[in-house]
């Protein structure tokens, strides 16, 4: 710890080197941390030694959590740290343009709120901004955009060393089930089929020729790519091995950081390599030069109107441009894939929302789903007589014959059904049901003995019959003629 003045040479007016010391006095010590701090003080040297005595004081007592160990970082203001926090997420390997939507939010809501300094900072503010905003036709999901860039905002404030908390920490985003702006459907085969007609051979319009916009549309519902990453694609992005064609977005460029490589069926792997001979695309080229992917939704509709689909059905759900990736979702679903594949495809962090959000069925599917189910009843007519039916089921039904009986072996009665009538048992002889009910009771005491001298007439064929109708146990699968789609449905 001392106090001093700083010393720096200088030439005099002869061209002499001379040594000169600074007008104020500086303190030199070491704080919480241990690191050796210089800061300046006054021309007065009473006053300086003043501000030595507060220093150690203060150094001494945050060791011991007795004073603000952030009070250097509460003074500077919040714009200062916003702008360092907005280069921190371009350090971090961050797109440029999500640095900077993510800086123009938080500043939005300081600057509407009135934040200058952190002590500035009052949750209600920020959900009042919020709560504001939403009545101004802001979406719920844009709103917890906002909440969400001011939260990362504090957080990286408290993990940088710059505040001991984050003080919006217990602010919850909006439930946005409640307010869904559009809801989207999947695009149905036969729709599909008449949009990629439509367009293959189609007028140009939104800057792109039919054919552009056919291969566009084919690559969007094969891969569930937004429209932004089809926007970035490159020649260098797409990998024509035979064994295994892919499409890769880097890491910087998708909504989750992660780096996305779609596998491509061959027939779609082969018209994507065609067409790059054909157009002469280098690696470094844009697949989609032309693409405009904030008009996406209005040129999508356009060709649906020429195909005769409705962009927006009775239902009230579009068809819009981010519709084609629930269409890939979807139809990956209905190949059969499970739950997790559909999850990895879908690049969601949870497989809620792949199965909820994006995955549709029609009608027409629920009800196919339905007439799959096993036959659980009788095809006796019970009516009113519950109790007598189901007894009748109980002991097996006399109509019925023996091809259509599907019970499970229980051990305890082995022979074929008979009715009411008398008919001839195991020995030949004629009884009634009731005797012969009886006579297999009292060979129940030693089962195994009647079983093997054949006592009881088994039907082993109607003993082990299943189900087997194809009709049931499967589907007719998904399998458009054209445009590499090739989507099935799981049997199991």
């Amino acid at each position: 710890m001392s106090v001093f003045k700083r010393k720096r040479k200088v030439k005099d007016k002869n061209g002499r080197t001379v040594v000169k010391l600074s007008q104020c006095w500086y303190v030199e010590y070491k704080d919480a941390d241990g690191i050796t701090r210089r800061v300046k003080g006054y021309q007065d040297k009473t006053a300086t030694r003043q501000l030595e005595s507060q220093l150690i004081r203060e150094s001494e007592q945050a060791q011991v959590g007795m004073v603000d160990r952030f009070k250097e970082h509460r003074k500077a203001p919040l714009r200062t740290h916003l702008d360092d926090f907005k280069q921190y997420l371009t350090d971090k390997g961050g797109t440029d343009d999500h640095a900077s939507v993510t800086y123009n939010r938080v500043k939005s809501v300081f600057d509407s709120s009135g934040f200058v300094f952190i002590n500035d900072v009052q949750p209600s503010k920020i959900q009042r901004y919020i709560s504001m905003r939403k009545k101004d036709g802001l979406g719920l999901t844009s709103c917890n955009h906002y909440l969400r860039a001011v939260k990362t905002f504090f957080n990286w404030m408290k993990d940088d060393q710059r505040t001991d908390r984050n003080p919006i920490t217990h602010l919850k985003p909006q439930n946005t089930e409640k307010d869904i702006r559009r809801k989207r459907r999947a695009i149905t085969l036969e729709d599909i089929e008449k949009l990629l007609n439509v367009t293959l051979n189609g007028k140009k319009h939104h800057s792109m020729t039919g054919f552009e916009r056919y291969m566009l549309y084919t690559l969007a519902m094969n891969t569930g790519y937004r429209a932004k990453e089809i926007w970035l694609l490159r020649g260098k992005s797409f990998d024509f091995n035979p064994e295994n064609p892919t499409v890769t977005v880097m890491a910087g460029y998708t909504k989750n950081k992660k780096e996305a490589v779609i596998p491509l069926t061959k027939d779609v792997a082969d018209k994507f390599e065609q067409w790059f001979k054909e157009r002469g695309l280098q690696t470094k080229d844009s697949v989609f030069p032309d693409f405009n992917k904030s008009k996406g939704a209005k040129m999508l509709k356009s060709d649906l109107e020429e195909a005769g689909v409705p962009y927006k059905d009775e239902d009230g759900k579009y068809a819009d441009f981010h519709s084609l990736r629930h269409t890939f979702i979807t139809n990956v679903v209905k190949s059969g894939a499970t739950i997790k594949e559909a999850q990895a495809l879908a690049r969601h962090s949870t497989a809620n929302l792949t199965m909820n959000v994006y995955t549709h069925l029609t009608k027409d599917e629920e009800r196919q789903a339905i007439n799959r189910l096993p036959k659980l009843h009788t095809d006796k007519d019970c009516g009113n007589a519950k109790d007598e039916c189901l007894d009748d089921v109980s002991k097996g039904s006399d109509s019925e014959s023996d091809e259509n009986l599907t019970g499970k072996w229980t051990g305890k009665r082995t022979g074929t059904p008979s009715s009411d009538s008398d008919q001839k048992d195991t020995n030949g002889t004629i009884g009634s049901k009731d005797a012969r009910d009886l006579e297999i009771g009292e060979k129940s005491e030693n089962t195994s003995n009647s079983c093997n001298n054949g006592d009881i007439d088994t039907k082993k064929d109607s003993l082990s019959s299943t189900v087997s109708d194809k009709n049931i146990m499967g589907r007719r699968g998904f399998e458009p003629r054209t445009h590499g789609f090739s989507v099935h449905c799981s049997t199991n």
